[in-house]
Protein backbone atom coordinates (compact mmCIF):
# COMPACT_ATOMS: atom_id res chain seq x y z
CA UNK A 1 0.00 0.00 0.00
CA UNK A 2 1.27 3.33 -0.93
CA UNK A 3 2.05 5.83 1.89
CA UNK A 4 -0.37 8.54 2.54
CA UNK A 5 1.64 11.36 1.32
CA UNK A 6 1.31 10.24 -2.05
CA UNK A 7 -2.18 9.48 -1.72
CA UNK A 8 -2.79 13.00 -0.90
CA UNK A 9 -0.31 14.23 -3.09
CA UNK A 10 -3.04 16.10 -4.67
CA UNK A 11 -3.91 17.76 -0.91
CA UNK A 12 -0.14 18.91 -0.72
CA UNK A 13 -0.06 20.33 -4.52
CA UNK A 14 -3.86 22.09 -3.28
CA UNK A 15 -2.23 23.80 -0.45
CA UNK A 16 0.69 25.74 -2.44
CA UNK A 17 -1.92 26.70 -4.80
CA UNK A 18 -3.52 28.35 -1.59
CA UNK A 19 -0.54 30.30 -0.67
CA UNK A 20 0.19 31.46 -3.50
CA UNK A 21 -3.26 32.72 -4.31
CA UNK A 22 -2.32 36.29 -2.66
CA UNK A 23 0.29 36.64 -5.06
CA UNK A 24 -0.71 35.79 -7.78
CA UNK A 25 -4.02 38.11 -7.71
CA UNK A 26 -1.67 41.08 -6.67
CA UNK A 27 0.56 40.47 -9.33
CA UNK A 28 -1.99 39.26 -11.90
CA UNK A 29 0.03 36.11 -12.38
CA UNK A 30 -1.09 32.51 -13.26
CA UNK A 31 0.59 29.74 -11.35
CA UNK A 32 2.45 28.68 -13.75
CA UNK A 33 3.86 31.73 -14.86
CA UNK A 34 4.86 32.13 -10.94
CA UNK A 35 6.27 28.97 -11.25
CA UNK A 36 8.32 29.36 -14.40
CA UNK A 37 9.42 32.66 -12.29
CA UNK A 38 10.59 30.79 -9.96
CA UNK A 39 12.10 27.98 -11.45
CA UNK A 40 14.20 30.87 -13.22
CA UNK A 41 15.23 32.22 -10.05
CA UNK A 42 15.57 28.92 -8.25
CA UNK A 43 17.63 27.28 -10.90
CA UNK A 44 19.93 29.51 -12.57
CA UNK A 45 21.65 27.09 -14.28
CA UNK A 46 18.50 25.80 -16.18
CA UNK A 47 17.43 28.42 -18.57
CA UNK A 48 15.89 27.15 -21.37
CA UNK A 49 11.98 25.92 -21.90
CA UNK A 50 13.11 23.18 -22.64
CA UNK A 51 15.08 22.82 -18.99
CA UNK A 52 11.41 24.14 -17.75
CA UNK A 53 9.31 21.64 -19.42
CA UNK A 54 12.57 18.64 -18.39
CA UNK A 55 12.77 19.39 -14.99
CA UNK A 56 9.12 20.46 -13.74
CA UNK A 57 7.12 17.98 -16.26
CA UNK A 58 5.08 20.60 -17.92
CA UNK A 59 3.55 20.60 -21.27
CA UNK A 60 6.08 22.25 -23.75
CA UNK A 61 2.58 24.52 -24.86
CA UNK A 62 1.82 25.60 -21.60
CA UNK A 63 5.19 26.84 -21.02
CA UNK A 64 5.48 28.86 -24.24
CA UNK A 65 2.36 30.64 -23.80
CA UNK A 66 3.83 31.09 -20.27
CA UNK A 67 7.06 32.19 -21.78
CA UNK A 68 5.67 34.84 -23.63
CA UNK A 69 3.29 36.61 -21.13
CA UNK A 70 6.00 36.80 -18.78
CA UNK A 71 7.94 38.36 -21.80
CA UNK A 72 5.25 40.68 -22.68
CA UNK A 73 5.23 42.35 -19.41
CA UNK A 74 8.46 42.54 -19.37
CA UNK A 75 9.13 40.03 -16.27
CA UNK A 76 11.48 38.32 -18.24
CA UNK A 77 13.60 38.70 -21.83
CA UNK A 78 15.10 36.15 -23.90
CA UNK A 79 18.55 35.77 -25.34
CA UNK A 80 21.29 33.82 -27.30
CA UNK A 81 24.34 33.06 -26.89
CA UNK A 82 27.42 34.31 -29.15
CA UNK A 83 28.12 30.87 -31.09
CA UNK A 84 24.88 29.01 -30.53
CA UNK A 85 21.78 31.06 -32.24
CA UNK A 86 19.39 28.03 -31.84
CA UNK A 87 18.78 27.69 -28.18
CA UNK A 88 17.43 30.90 -26.47
CA UNK A 89 17.73 31.33 -23.19
CA UNK A 90 15.83 32.99 -20.69
CA UNK A 91 16.70 35.58 -17.73
CA UNK A 92 14.41 37.54 -15.35
CA UNK A 93 14.34 41.17 -15.31
CA UNK A 94 14.30 43.56 -12.31
CA UNK A 95 10.99 43.98 -12.57
CA UNK A 96 10.48 39.81 -11.63
CA UNK A 97 12.21 40.63 -8.09
CA UNK A 98 9.36 41.57 -5.86
CA UNK A 99 7.56 38.12 -7.30
CA UNK A 100 10.62 36.06 -7.11
CA UNK A 101 11.12 37.43 -2.84
CA UNK A 102 7.22 36.89 -2.61
CA UNK A 103 7.44 33.82 -3.79
CA UNK A 104 10.55 32.19 -2.06
CA UNK A 105 8.86 33.62 1.22
CA UNK A 106 5.58 31.21 0.54
CA UNK A 107 7.66 28.15 -0.73
CA UNK A 108 9.74 28.74 2.57
CA UNK A 109 6.33 28.64 4.83
CA UNK A 110 4.99 25.60 2.29
CA UNK A 111 8.19 23.63 3.42
CA UNK A 112 7.71 24.44 6.96
CA UNK A 113 3.96 23.85 7.03
CA UNK A 114 4.65 20.26 5.31
CA UNK A 115 7.41 19.24 7.48
CA UNK A 116 6.53 20.53 11.09
CA UNK A 117 7.48 18.50 13.67
CA UNK A 118 10.40 16.70 11.52
CA UNK A 119 13.69 16.71 12.34
CA UNK A 120 16.37 17.62 10.25
CA UNK A 121 18.36 14.53 10.14
CA UNK A 122 14.58 13.18 9.34
CA UNK A 123 14.10 15.81 6.50
CA UNK A 124 17.33 14.26 5.29
CA UNK A 125 16.61 10.82 5.18
CA UNK A 126 13.23 12.09 3.57
CA UNK A 127 14.80 13.68 0.34
CA UNK A 128 17.26 10.82 0.16
CA UNK A 129 14.34 8.64 -0.06
CA UNK A 130 12.31 10.59 -1.78
CA UNK A 131 14.99 11.54 -4.93
CA UNK A 132 15.52 7.72 -5.08
CA UNK A 133 11.49 7.83 -5.90
CA UNK A 134 12.25 10.52 -8.55
CA UNK A 135 14.98 8.65 -10.12
CA UNK A 136 12.47 5.71 -10.33
CA UNK A 137 9.99 7.46 -12.01
CA UNK A 138 12.68 9.09 -14.68
CA UNK A 139 13.88 6.19 -15.20
CA UNK A 140 10.36 3.76 -15.90
CA UNK A 141 9.42 6.90 -17.93
CA UNK A 142 12.34 6.84 -19.98
CA UNK A 143 11.99 3.10 -20.55
CA UNK A 144 8.11 3.32 -21.77
CA UNK A 145 8.86 6.38 -23.85
CA UNK A 146 11.96 3.58 -25.31
CA UNK A 147 8.94 0.81 -25.68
Amino acid sequence: MLPAFFVRSRGAGKLYGLLFTPLLERHTLTQLEADIILFLANNPEYDTARDIVEKRHLAKSHVSVGIDTLADRGLLTRFRLEGNRKTIHLRLTEKAGPIVEEGREIQRQYGELLFAGFSKEDRRRLFTLLNRVAENVDAALAEEERN
